[in-house]
This record gives structure tokens, C-alpha cells and sequence, in this order.
């Protein structure tokens, strides 16, 4: 990878840090290397023409990790974590170099839209490795997690006949030069969110890459399209790579979030409503915080007392409970739904880098599903979404007009407006460009 000047100024001091952490007794779980080879394999076989399948075992978000701890870590942290169970990887330097000019050109897509390209926010962008060392950062204790609040919000909203909430996943991008495009795809989600003026706004969780305070700061708080009724944001597992640091003592210490209280789940009371947005990311033991996990008391105890009453519910959380062509539950959907005691009426999350609305007939049965990751990292056309008609009714896959090279494969980006009235809600998908994408 291509570590720019500029960002090994950045990573020099954590790489301090790390060095003065190690003791004869440090250890990472074996689990994460099984989790990055099989990762690795999913980079390997697709730029071999043999395309993963969905859940293919690893994620192609953590493919670049052993090329990079091989061969652009400092020589002392690869010797050190050689010695500490990682494995070599399989990709050469000469593969790297071939592949290069793919990853430099248009790049080439996987099944779920996912855009394995060098430009900025996509698979191999060298940026991601911050995200890594600040993850062996909190692995090695040189940044412990922040203090998990557990004094949640009840916002109860009363008067107005209807309840308008900007929602929108996976956003924290900020200011960046994306082509041809007049701003980066979350500015310009932001000005059509403002321009909507909506009640409530929502962010779904991911401020890259890795959640630290200065970018809290400056790709979340700076950019924030500010609702009067009150304004969220959820823990997610770009968040956890810092700790929740970030997370906690920036973005949820401003005045910008006064209404969540310090705290990374919520619960906002409208008519015959209960919108309750949850932490899946703290708590989580997987790999990387890539499966998502409710497992701590007080949010069970949380959600057992939401689930008890009789309004409806529309839950909110970073990481998915259905896999992405929506075939399969997944394991946070049924501690969640185990916890609330019922199902409940919809749920949107983000963590996957796309939009999709999900039929009965998917996984999600009777819940009204909805993915809503797509507010800024780069993507396109998802062949897999696109065979698989009967579990998903909706994805987004509107091309992006006058791209540059390496937007060739590009889609618009989104985000949803949701119009709750005293037990109904009216869904509106819209593009980055503004033009309406799907509604209910």
C-alpha cells in the first residue's frame, strides 16, 4: 500500500506507543488471524476472477490487513507480531504491484457493491490503516475503552401532528475532493438533509477511519445537519477502533447532542411510537467489531421495558441482524429480539455500505427491514442484490453521471427521510442528488 507522507506522520506516534505497550506477556486472540486470512482470501480469489460468495467466511473490509502488518509496518512490529501467532500473508509484494493498476483505475466490485479501489474511502485506500493500528492500539491497552453510560435518553416529543427524522448510516466521511463531484458524497447528503429541514436527525454509526476525537470533530460535528428537536448518533464498530473515545468524550460531550444525554442508545417518544436506537458495537467480542452483539444488562433491561408496553416500535442499530441479500438471520437478531420480548415493527441499520429494503419474504419475515449504510462510503451496483429479487425489493444503484475513472463503477449515495404520524410512517429514500429513490 501507498502510505502517503502525511498519514505516516500520523502513524509514527501510535507506532511510540505500541512499542512502549509490549510486554513479554501480550497476546492477541488467535480468532483475529483466522478472521484476517479468510479476509485476505476474499481479495486474493476476487482479483483472481473467482468472485467470493456472500458469506464467504472474513470481510473484504479487513482484506489489505496482513499484506499491510508484512510489508509496510514498521520491521519491529512485524517481527513482534510474527512472534504473537500472525500469520505471513499470501499476497506478494509482486501481486500488489500487479494489481495496482486496478486499484488505481476504476477498481472492480464485489457481490455486496463493495468497491475494492485505492481512491479515497474505498477497500484498499491506505487511510483504513489508521483504523487498524488504533484497533491494536485498543488491543495491546495503549487506548483503553471509555466508561459505557448507562443512563439512556427518553426524548418525548408532544404536540406536532407529525414527526419528520433525517436518518442516515455510515456517514462519517467529512470534507474530501471525490472526482468530479462538487463536494464528498456526506456534504452533500447534508445539504439536502438541511434543506429538508427535518425534526430529528439520526446517524446510524461509522466515523472514519477509526473514530478518534479529532475526527469526531471534524467529520461529524463540523458537518452535522442540526435538527431542532433533537440529534443522535450510534456507536458503531469504526467507533470502538478508538475505544468510543471519540465517540463519547467529543461528539456526545457537545452541545450538538445535548439530547442524548452522554449516552449510546436512546429512546425517542412520538404518538403510538417508540424509536430506540441501540449500541451493538460496545459490548461485541467478534473480530474487529463486525458482528454486533446486545449482551450487557442494561440495555436487556432497556429494551425488556420497551418491548412491554404496547406502542409500536422502529429499532435502530449500526450492525445487521440478516445478512446482506437478507437469507439469513444473524446472531444479534435474536438476542435483540429475545430482549424486547417481540418482534418490532421496523428496523433500520447501517454497517453494510448499502441501501436495501427487504421483502417478507427475506429473513426479516413480517419486520419491515431496512439497510441504511449509504450515506458516503463509495460503492456499486451490487450484483448480489440484484439476483435476488425475492428477498430484496429495493436497492440503490442509480449510476453516478460524469464520473471520473475511478468513479466509473460508482453509485449515488443516500440517506431516508421518515415522516411518523401518531401509528404510521411514511419512508422517503432519497440520492445524494436529491432525487427521490424508493418510498413507502
Amino acid at each position: 500500500m501507498k502510505i502517503s507522507a502525511e498519514l505516516q506522520q500520523q502513524l509514527e506516534p501510535l507506532y511510540a506507543q505500541m512499542k512502549d505497550a509490549i510486554t513479554a506477556d501480550t497476546t492477541i486472540d488467535p480468532g483475529l488471524w483466522t478472521f484476517l486470512q479468510e479476509s485476505e482470501q476474499q481479495l486474493i480469489d476476487l482479483m483472481n476472477n473467482m468472485p467470493p460468495p456472500e458469506n464467504a467466511p472474513g470481510n473484504i473490509e479487513a482484506s489489505w490487513v496482513l499484506y499491510f502488518l508484512n510489508n509496510d509496518a514498521p520491521d519491529w512490529l512485524t517481527t513482534f507480531l510474527r512472534e504473537i501467532g500472525m500469520p505471513a500473508s499470501q499476497i506478494t509484494p509482486a501481486d500488489w504491484t500487479s494489481w495496482d493498476s486496478t486499484f488505481s483505475g476504476k477498481g472492480v466490485l464485489m457481490g455486496d457493491g463493495s468497491l475494492v479501489s485505492s481512491d479515497s474511502y474505498c477497500i484498499v485506500d491506505p487511510g483504513w490503516s489508521l483504523a487498524i493500528i488504533y484497533y491494536f492500539c485498543l488491543e495491546l491497552g495503549v487506548i483503553e475503552k471509555h466508561p459505557f453510560a448507562t443512563n439512556p435518553a427518553t426524548v418525548s416529543i408532544k404536540g406536532p401532528s407529525q414527526l419528520n427524522v433525517a436518518l442516515f448510516g455510515d456517514w462519517g466521511t467529512g470534507s474530501y475532493t471525490d472526482g468530479n463531484l462538487s463536494a464528498s458524497p456526506s456534504q452533500l447528503i447534508a445539504q439536502q438533509i438541511k434543506n429538508m429541514k427535518p425534526d430529528v436527525s439520526i446517524h446510524l454509526g461509522d466515523v472514519y477511519y477509526s473514530g478518534s476525537g479529532t475526527e469526531e470533530q471534524t467529520k461529524l460535528l463540523d458537518c452535522w445537519p442540526a435538527a431542532p428537536s433533537g440529534n443522535f448518533t450510534l456507536n458503531s464498530n469504526h467507533e470502538m477502533y478508538h475505544g468510543a473515545n471519540g465517540l463519547m468524550a467529543v461528539a456526545l460531550a457537545s452541545p450538538q447532542f445535548a439530547c442524548q444525554q452522554g449516552t449510546t442508545y436512546f429512546q425517542i417518544e412520538f404518538g403510538n411510537w417508540l424509536i430506540i436506537g441501540l449500541d451493538t458495537a460496545y459490548y461485541d467480542t467478534s473480530s474487529m467489531f463486525m458482528n454486533g452483539a446486545i449482551t450487557d444488562p442494561n440495555q436487556i433491561s432497556f429494551l425488556s421495558n420497551a418491548g412491554s408496553t404496547s406502542k409500536k416500535i422502529c429499532l435502530l442499530t449500526h450492525h445487521n441482524p440478516i445478512d446482506t441479500t437478507g437469507q439469513n438471520q444473524q446472531s444479534l437478531w435474536n438476542q435483540v429480539v429475545s430482549a424486547l420480548g417481540r418482534e418490532p415493527d421496523y428496523w433500520y441499520w447501517g454497517h453494510v455500505h448499502n441501501g436495501m429494503v427487504y421483502t417478507p419474504a427475506s429473513a426479516g419475515g413480517s419486520v419491515n427491514c431496512r439497510c441504511l449504510g449509504n450515506a458516503s462510503i463509495p460503492i456499486g451496483n451490487a450484483e448480489w442484490l440484484q439476483n435476488s429479487p425475492s428477498t430484496v425489493a429495493f436497492y440503490t444503484n442509480k449510476p453516478l453521471p460524469n464520473p471520473t475513472v475511478q468513479q466509473q463503477l460508482r453509485v449515488l449515495n443516500g440517506f431516508a427521510m421518515l415522516t411518523f404520524t401518531e401509528n404510521d410512517v411514511a419512508e422517503n429514500w432519497y440520492y445524494q442528488d436529491g432525487s427521490l429513490a424508493w418510498y413507502s
